[in-house]
């Protein structure tokens, strides 16, 4: 091993070190167990030790990913905006056998030290059980401690911090390490039916405010279908959308050579392509949800030639940046386009 390499590895360490664990710089060897102004016990010190070594050994070169989960005020489980995310790292296989996982909880400064210190605990340990009990291999996690409430030199809120409340994971693997098939997430995916295209697709936005008029648009236009709704996280269909779709049924009847295409939508949502289904357990809601309009046709009595459903996740926003209800609203839809109208 060179100088530099030992040189480039420390560095590289240093930097994660700062980015994950913020404050004054403490190594194995301190006599004191912890760094002043932090709480690291003393079992930290071994595990750091390791880490520096893989670090600065030649071969060794690894990716740190970090994943930030928040949590409610004063509360250690699991919130379901948490769960999801938990679910989705691990479906996409953000989080792979044989990676060095470490969790590390925190607390905002509302309440006491001692409080603070036992709930950022409480954190990540409820993290961890979720990634166990998912499929996680338990010698993977390589470290799981509460760091407490984070120390700001700030004026404080008296609200608080929210982005205080967190537990972050930090996921090492190796550049050309990949998920197997079969394993994480993939044996979660399912087969999806492909939507059928008859022309290619050229997307034309209409101000059509009744979906009766459907009958009148030329191949390619998208009209939203409103009216229609869907409880949180889940694809089926609430009963208040049954007249909204019966008027899509109708126009289908009126004209026996439409065809279209359901396409599905979903809002706030950052990392990910789609959003979960809490009800199938896969992230592809916006899917399930078009396709949800497509059996409630099917079962009526539309011919399946004459429908295809296609999900697009967030990936054609009408806002791009969610800033309020309204612009979640506009991003959670579902459309429906002409794919052919003799």
């Amino acid at each position: 091993m060179d100088f530099k390499t030992v040189r480039n590895g420390g560095l590289a360490f240093v930097r994660w070190y700062k980015a994950v664990l913020p404050g004054p710089m403490w190594l194995p060897g301190d006599n004191a167990g912890a760094h002043r102004g932090g709480n690291h016990p003393r079992g930290f010190r071994s595990a750091l030790a390791c880490l520096l070594l893989c670090c600065v050994t030649p071969g060794f070169a690894q990716i740190n990913d970090t994943f930030r989960l928040y949590f409610d005020l004063n509360v250690p489980t699991l919130n379901p905006t948490t769960d999801k995310r938990l679910n989705l790292l691990i479906y996409n296989n953000k989080i792979i056998d044989g990676s060095g996982v470490m969790i590390v909880g925190y607390a905002d400064y509302l309440g006491t030290e001692k409080h603070n210190m036992e709930l950022s605990k409480q954190r990540s340990e409820n993290v961890k059980s979720f990634l166990v009990n998912h499929g996680v291999a338990a010698s993977d996690i390589k470290l799981c401690i509460g760091k407490g409430q984070v120390t700001r030199k700030v004026a404080r809120d008296k609200d608080g911090y929210p982005t205080d409340r967190r537990v972050d994971i930090v996921v090492s693997h190796s550049p050309s390490k990949t998920a197997k098939p079969g394993t994480s997430g993939d044996a979660a995916k399912k087969d999806v039916p492909k939507p059928k295209r008859d022309t290619p697709i050229v997307i034309r936005k209409v101000n059509v405010s009744d979906i009766s008029q459907i009958a009148t648009l030329k191949p390619g236009s998208t009209i939203v279908l409103n009216n229609v709704y869907f409880p949180a996280d889940r694809h089926f269909i609430k009963p208040e959308s049954f007249p909204a779709l019966e008027k899509l049924y109708n126009a289908l009847v009126d004209d026996p050579t439409l065809k279209i295409s359901i396409e599905g939508h979903v809002c706030c949502i950052n990392d990910a392509p789609d959003a979960f289904d809490i009800d199938t357990g896969e992230p592809i809601l916006s899917v399930n949800r078009a396709k949800a309009i497509y059996d409630y046709l099917v079962k009526k009595g539309i011919d399946e030639s004459r429908l295809s459903f296609e999900g697009f996740g967030k990936t054609r926003p009408v806002v791009q940046f969610e800033r309020t209800e309204e612009d979640a609203e506009k991003n959670r839809r579902v459309e429906v386009r002409i794919v052919e109208n003799k």
